[in-house]
Formats: structure tokens, C-alpha cells, sequence
């Protein structure tokens, strides 16, 4: 069943290849080993919670019994099953983590971490200022890190008051495929156009000057020309933030600090459209810090006050 399951979900071209991949590697790995030779009427319920629970993270549990429900969903479609036994198994209830934003005095310090790798003496050839400018597009734009990546200079549009970059694609890396842009980013939504700030303006124009051409037209491109790949960039990210005080830091932190700036001076509603959701929900719940700062209302509290400890009272 799930050899045929993974075969129709690559066929209907549901989801990207990535992602397909991903499934493919949760049956050979997880579930075939450990149900491979068990008939569909003897999965029952408490065997798949015990599959599930047995995964060591939060994140497999949940890719398991993700690619289990579609599965068996199939097998009853098909009249294999009269019911879904995954549809019987306890809710997964990971740890939810506070959404944590980068201050200002923040991002100074994590700007002087990437400035202190740049200058660091190593072996080789000297790095060249993908870095921090990767860091500033991430700021001014509030992408994602393979959304960055992919942005061209034909997406941008210095002559636009104020000028703009277009989000119409994003990086991926597959076997047997390579590293490559894809023309669509994660959604519907991601699909924008967003204004850019002068910085960012300022930071696009050095780079137009200074960087060599490359096949792709890309802003950010590899010594070789090519595309850069996600995995190598937060690997590199992950060299620059240790010991720097900020090991929490990955590049979606920009993107949630992004989001908390927004919310606080306009609303979560700009904060989504900026981040490409459909909708502010996920926004709020995942990208924007909590604002424990109440606002000022000790002059509505003040009625409360017995007449002795009331201002007037002394008069």
C-alpha cells in the first residue's frame, strides 16, 4: 500500500518533488521497517499510535503519521478499509516555542558577529558580501531565506516610487536535479511585490556595480555563477551566530522580526501580506512576538481609589 500510495502522489504532482521525497524517505525508514509486512485490517489503531510515539522528535512523529493518514485515507477510498485507523490515534501535542523577535541593539550585535567572520582570518579564498547583504535583503523584505536567493535583477524595479522587488520564485536542491530556481514561490500568496527601503535600495545598487554577470541574472550567485543553495547558506549562518550569544538566531528569526515590527506600527494584516500568508492566523501565532508591554490605562484604575488614598483627599 504505501509503494502504491507514493507512486499516485508523485503521479498527481500534489505537492513538489521535494516534499514527495520527503514522504518517500519517511516509508523506507520508518513505517515499512516497522509495518512493511503487516495487512492493512491488522494496523490497528494502537499499533500506528505506537509507531508514532516511538519517533524520537516531535517534527518525525508528525511527518509519520502525516504520510500514515494519506495512506490508509487511499486504502479506504479504494474499500481496502471500512475506516481510517489514524484517524483514532491520540492528538500530537508538540512543546510550542515563544516567537522571539531580534531588538535593534540585537541586530547591531548580530551585524558586528557577521562583520567578525567576514574579517576572520582563515585559509582560502576571502569571503565574498553575500552575507550581510543576504541578512539586509532578509530585513528589508521580510523573505524567506530561498525566496532571497532567487530574486533576479529583472524582479526589481529601481525606477518605481518607492522601488520594488517582485517574489516570483524560490531555491530548491534535489537529487538528481541539482540546485535550482524554481518559478513559483511556497503559495499563491508568496506571489508579491514589495516595496523596499533605502537601505536595501542602497546595499541592490553596490551589488549591481560590483558583481559580476551571471547566467541566471541572479543577485546573489555562487563564485560560479550558479545559484546558491539554502542548506549552504544556514550552515554558513550557523558558523557566524556560535559563540556570538545569538545561537537561537536563523534566518526565518529576521523574517519573524520582520513581522513583529510591522504588527506593532501597523497591524498583523500588513505583517501577512508582507510575508506572503493568505492569511494574518498563521502570522500571529508564528511569527509575531508577543507584546507584553499593556497599554497605560493607571488613570481608569485611579477610580478605584478609597477616598485617603485619592490625590484630592489631601487638598
Amino acid at each position: 500500500m504505501a509503494d502504491i500510495w507514493v507512486s499516485l502522489y508523485r503521479a498527481e504532482q500534489r505537492s513538489e518533488a521535494t516534499t514527495a521525497n520527503e514522504y518517500q524517505r519517511i516509508i523506507e525508514n520508518v513505517i515499512n521497517p516497522a509495518i512493511g509486512n503487516v495487512r492493512l485490517r491488522e494496523a490497528t489503531a494502537g499499533r500506528l499510535e505506537r509507531l508514532i510515539k516511538a519517533q524520537e522528535s516531535h517534527s518525525r512523529r508528525k511527518k509519520t503519521k502525516t504520510v500514515l493518514k494519506m495512506m490508509f485515507d487511499a486504502a479506504v477510498i479504494d474499500d481496502a478499509l471500512p475506516a481510517n485507523p489514524v484517524a483514532s490515534t491520540s492528538r500530537l501535542r508538540g512543546q510550542k516555542k515563544e516567537v522571539q523577535a531580534l531588538s535593534v541593539e540585537d541586530l547591531n550585535a548580530v551585524r558586528s558577529a557577521v562583520e567578525a567572520w567576514m574579517t576572520k582570518k582563515r585559509p582560502g579564498p576571502k569571503p565574498n558580501k553575500d552575507m550581510p547583504d543576504i541578512v539586509d535583503l532578509l530585513l528589508a523584505t521580510g523573505c524567506r531565506i530561498g525566496e532571497v536567493l532567487a530574486i533576479r535583477w529583472s524582479d526589481i524595479d529601481f525606477a518605481a516610487t518607492p522601488p520594488t522587488v517582485s517574489i516570483s520564485g524560490t531555491i530548491k536542491t534535489e537529487t538528481g536535479k541539482g540546485t535550482y530556481r524554481k518559478p513559483k514561490p511556497k503559495t499563491d500568496a508568496s506571489q508579491r511585490s514589495i516595496a523596499i527601503p533605502p537601505f536595501a535600495v542602497g546595499v541592490l545598487m553596490r551589488r549591481r556595480i560590483e558583481q559580476p554577470a551571471n547566467h541566471y541574472n541572479a543577485v546573489f550567485a555562487t563564485r560560479n555563477g550558479t545559484w546558491h543553495q539554502v542548506g549552504n547558506i544556514e550552515r554558513r549562518w550557523r558558523t557566524i551566530r556560535a559563540d556570538s550569544g545569538f545561537e537561537w538566531v536563523t534566518p526565518h528569526t529576521f523574517r519573524k522580526t520582520v513581522a513583529t515590527l510591522i504588527d506593532r506600527l501597523v497591524d498583523s494584516g500588513t505583517a501577512a501580506r508582507v510575508l506572503g500568508h493568505s492569511s494574518d492566523a498563521i502570522t500571529k501565532e508564528f511569527y509575531i512576538e508577543k507584546d507584553r508591554l499593556v497599554p497605560d490605562v493607571s488613570h481608569i484604575l485611579q477610580s478605584f481609589a478609597g477616598k485617603a488614598s485619592s490625590p484630592s483627599s489631601a487638598d
